[in-house]
């Protein structure tokens, strides 16, 4: 059991360099401008959500509603 578990730890160390090194060439193969253009809009996607995250945390710091406490016994019979 133990050389399974050592083989299958092997190969996925093995698929994970492959995949590296394959995600590597193919970001070297994209023209620049299309890099610098994934860059701007990842930049985009990062700064929507957390001004998305922000606002409503701000939200709901600020709600007006009053908050209640609500209080439930509950009482046993069988005692």
């Amino acid at each position: 059991m133990g050389e399974a578990a050592d083989r299958k730890v092997t190969e996925i160390a093995q698929t994970r360099q492959r995949i590296e090194a394959d995600l590597l060439e193919l970001e070297s193969r994209l023209p620049s401008s299309l890099r610098s253009v994934k860059s701007v809009v990842g930049v985009l996607v990062g700064v929507t959500a957390l001004a998305a995250l922000l606002r409503r945390s701000a939200r709901s710091k600020r709600s007006d509603t009053p908050t209640a406490e609500v209080v439930i016994r509950v009482v046993r019979e069988d005692t």
